[in-house]
C-alpha cells in the first residue's frame, strides 16, 4: 500500500475538554481496532475518538442528509460517459439541488463555518487523505484543501466543481481551485 504524503489535517488541534468512560466490546472487533491502530501508527483511544467524531460530526445524520455509500468503482464508470463540460454541469446541478438541505441535516445550521464542517466530516468519511490549512485575516478565515482521491481526473472534475459550487453562497472572495489526474486543491475564503 503506498504511503501518502498528506496529512489529515494541518489545523492546530485545540484542547477540548473531555471525560473518562468504558465499554464492552466484542474481543474480535476489539482485536481489529487493535489492529488497525497499529497500522495507523495511533493509539486505539484516538482511534476509537476519530470513530466518535465521524459518527457524531457525519455518519448519524447522513443517510437523513441523502447520503449513502457508493463505491469508487460505479463513481468513476458512471463518470466516463460524459464530457468534462457534462460532468461539471451534473455536479453543479447536483450540490444547487441539495447542498444547503444537507449542511442544513449534519450541521443544524448554514453559514460559511457550517459548510467548512460538513466539508471536513464528509473527507473524514471518506477516507481521502487530505491537508487543510486555516488563515485568519481581520474579517475573514482563508481555508485552503488539498485532497488526494486516486479516482482519476473525471472525478477530479466533478469533485472540484461540485467543491467550488457548495462554498459558492458564502464566499467572499472567488474561489481558486485545480485538479489533477488524483488530486484536488481548492481555496476558499468567507466570514
Amino acid at each position: 500500500m503506498p504511503v501518502c504524503p498528506l496529512s489529515r489535517s494541518e489545523n492546530a488541534v485545540s484542547r477540548v475538554s473531555s471525560e473518562n468512560i468504558s465499554f464492552r466490546l466484542h474481543k474480535g472487533q476489539l482485536d481489529q481496532l487493535r489492529q488497525e491502530a497499529r497500522e495507523k501508527r495511533i493509539s486505539l483511544n484516538t482511534l476509537a475518538s476519530q470513530i466518535v467524531d465521524s459518527y457524531v460530526n457525519y455518519t448519524s445524520r447522513a443517510s437523513r442528509a441523502g447520503a449513502i455509500p457508493v463505491s469508487r468503482l460505479a463513481l468513476e464508470v458512471l463518470l466516463e460517459g460524459y464530457t468534462e463540460d457534462q460532468i461539471k454541469a451534473m455536479a453543479e446541478r447536483i450540490v444547487k439541488m441539495s447542498g444547503e438541505d444537507t449542511t442544513l441535516m449534519l450541521q443544524g445550521r448554514y453559514d460559511f463555518e457550517a459548510l467548512l464542517q460538513s466539508f471536513e466530516s464528509w473527507l473524514k468519511a471518506t477516507d481521502f487523505p487530505y491537508r487543510h490549512t486555516r488563515t485568519k485575516n481581520m474579517h475573514n478565515s482563508r481555508h485552503s484543501f488539498i485532497v488526494q482521491h486516486d479516482m482519476g481526473r473525471k472525478y477530479s472534475v466533478f469533485a472540484a466543481e461540485g467543491f467550488k459550487t457548495y462554498f459558492e453562497p458564502m464566499k467572499t472572495q472567488e474561489i481558486e481551485y485545480s485538479i489533477t489526474d488524483n488530486i484536488i486543491s481548492i481555496t476558499v475564503e468567507g466570514a
